[in-house]
């Protein structure tokens, strides 16, 4: 609450207060009093809402709501969503939960998880204990070994694995490894964009772009010091966020083409980090443990 005293409020030892004043004195406290007995309404009634925002998202409250139920109190290491919105997964040390359109859910038994990423069919994988397992007929069955991933992402025709090494692996439904390639260095962060035809992955300040089922390369360039990235609605178009250098300033985010290495100074506002789903124009990032509707970049 802000504003002045009155005039006449404050003065010496013994003076009277103004007749005004006086008058003023009572609808001033019945104000004061309605807006702290708002303000006591807002934050009682605001903070059930705030506990419980994963199951009140917009396009994810549903699933989330079904996960937490899955899931039982359960900690939660990570989640995915699958390109559409249409499933979610959440996995904690022994459990992996499932849920779909429709009230449709599972839960998965299965200890050692690491990782979960859902493909262009919209079918959930998971990473556990140096395996690759693939879901089918609502159980989740070995589809090949893999050194286990930092990163797990689908695309339009499996998955791609990011481990601490560096190395990149795509892999088909079947087991098949479609491509491997070998980012330079570690720390690495993986995505795909739009219909899940390219992907790209974020490091040393630059960016590595291939195509996501045969891991071709496409562009690795550093158009500034590249902090994040998000995916645009057009395939081949990214955002970057670009941070500091020793340099002349760099400009605080650019539009960038990966395939022809086109460039846009953008203005600069705040954009949190989020993920876009590749079958739909929805940015997703982590909520207390589920996946949450992000503001488009």
């Amino acid at each position: 609450m802000g504003g002045r005293e009155g005039h006449g409020v404050v003065g010496r030892k013994g003076a009277r207060l103004p007749r005004s004043a006086s008058v003023l004195a009572w609808p001033l406290t019945l104000v004061v009093a309605a807006g702290l007995g708002l303000l006591l309404y807002v934050a009682t009634t605001s903070l059930p809402y705030l506990i419980a925002s994963p199951a009140g998202d917009a396009h994810l409250g549903a699933l989330n709501d079904c996960l937490s139920r899955q899931l039982a109190g359960a900690t939660r290491l990570g989640w995915a969503v699958a390109p559409d919105a249409s499933r979610a997964a959440v996995f904690g040390p022994r459990v992996v939960a499932v849920c779909g359109e429709k009230g449709k859910h599972s839960r998965l038994e299965f200890p050692g998880a690491t990782a979960l990423a859902f493909d262009g069919e919209r079918t959930l994988w998971v990473a556990a204990g140096g395996h690759l397992l693939r879901e089918r007929d609502g159980l989740l069955q070995q589809v090949g070994d893999i050194t286990p991933p930092e990163e797990l992402v689908g695309h339009a025709g499996g998955v791609i694995a990011l481990d601490a090494a560096g190395q990149l692996v795509s892999v088909a439904p079947d087991g098949k490894v479609l491509g491997q390639a070998q980012v330079p260095g570690t720390g690495g962060r993986l995505s795909v964009g739009p219909g899940g035809v390219l992907a790209a992955v974020e490091w040393g300040g630059g960016v590595l772009v291939y195509e996501a089922r045969t891991l071709a390369l496409v562009r690795a360039e550093a158009p500034c010091a590249v902090e994040f990235l998000w995916w645009l609605d057009t395939p081949d178009q990214i955002l970057l966020r670009c941070g500091a250098t020793e340099e002349a300033p760099p400009p605080a985010a650019l539009r960038f083409d990966v395939r022809s290495g086109a460039r846009q100074e953008v203005p600069d506002r705040t954009r949190a980090p989020a993920r876009r789903l590749p079958g739909r124009a929805l940015y997703v990032q982590g909520c207390d443990g589920f996946p949450c509707t992000a503001t488009p970049p």
